[in-house]
């Protein structure tokens, strides 16, 4: 086993009693920690959005924001950053609170007992550290996997795969300014990516006809794509999410889409903004109608079915995402 090396670890502190920080901060960096400190919940996000930590120690009283709000919302900035809860505060209701919103792993009351603080957060680094390593190696499935689906999309039809492209970028700028989490908008990204990967087993007939042009009988074929779709991306374990999103797609929130008749919120957001992406980047593109839409064209059709095809706050956020520069990144 490697040896532990404390100085590998970067640990934040926040408490808004500097007394508590400095002793903090001294016993931790004479351990050999990499010790950052915040004296507010607000400055310590601040810090976790703009870069990496191991372990997070955060005091349960403070004002503006407390523990449980600073490490619920940790949860979502910084997820693999280990979190510890110290409380001065026989507060049962609040440390269940934490437990529950801030997923920590360990409660320890104040004051503390150095040896133990540090066998728990030399026990919270260690767990994360496996938890970095599973991380790695699912994403690596995981990137594996998209990169197999696209290649089969760009192989079966190149078109495809570019107005996949186009509609995953729309979605995941439609997500961000829904405030959706990180991880929720890299899963819509990716449903955006894959969302029509079922095309690939329709015959070529279908493939390359207008939706506007197709017959009933091949209307019927082609509303089949988001189940298919689904069956090809859900092999995958951890597509599951995109998977539920890809079949979802073409389902309209007064509950008249296909395959499931969903509606409202049943429809799971995703696809709730993978489908307004899509519907645009095939107005612009002439799939609805012999003569391609403008943008401002597409978007008030869009906005004409606001409450029957389409959510109405995803309409509303779509239609601002669209008629702003994109800041990709």
């Amino acid at each position: 086993m490697t040896p532990y090396d404390a100085s590998a670890y970067r640990v934040l502190c926040v408490d808004d009693e500097p007394n508590i920080l400095s002793a903090l901060r001294r016993m931790l960096g004479m351990n050999g920690y990499q010790v950052t400190v915040a004296e507010t919940g607000t400055a310590a996000l601040e810090l976790l959005a703009r870069e990496s930590f191991h372990a997070l120690i955060c005091d349960m009283r403070m004002p503006q924001m407390n523990g449980v709000e600073v490490l619920e919302q940790a949860v979502k900035i910084s997820p693999l950053t280990m979190r510890l809860l110290l409380t001065g505060a026989a507060d049962q209701h609040d440390t269940i609170q934490a437990i529950n919103r801030g997923q920590i792993y360990r409660f320890l009351s104040k004051p503390w007992n150095d040896g133990e603080l540090l066998a728990v957060l030399r026990s919270a680094i260690e767990m994360g550290e496996v938890i970095r390593g599973k991380e790695m190696r699912l994403r690596a499935s995981y990137v594996s996997a998209i990169k197999a689906f696209s290649g089969v999309m760009q192989l079966r039809m190149p078109a495809l795969l570019e107005h996949s492209k186009r509609v995953a970028s729309l979605s995941k700028r439609t997500a961000r300014e829904l405030g959706l989490e990180a991880t929720q908008v890299q899963e819509i990204f990716i449903a955006g990516l894959l969302h029509d990967v079922g095309k690939v087993g329709l015959i070529d007939r279908i493939l390359h006809t207008p939706f506007f042009e197709l017959p009933l009988g091949d209307v019927k074929l082609y509303k089949k794509h988001p189940a298919m779709g689904e069956l090809c991306v859900g092999t995958t374990d951890e597509l599951r999410g995109v998977a539920q999103i890809v079949r979802a797609h073409h389902e309209y929130h007064d509950g008249s889409g296909y395959p499931d008749r969903l509606a409202g919120e049943a429809i799971p957001m995703g696809a709730r903004i993978v489908s307004i992406a899509e519907a645009y980047e095939e107005l612009i593109g002439g799939d609805y109608a012999a003569k391609k839409s403008t943008s401002a064209e597409a978007l008030r059709v869009i906005h004409s079915n606001r409450g029957k095809i389409f959510d109405p706050a995803v309409t509303d956020a779509f239609c601002r995402v669209v008629n702003q520069p994109s800041r990709e990144g």
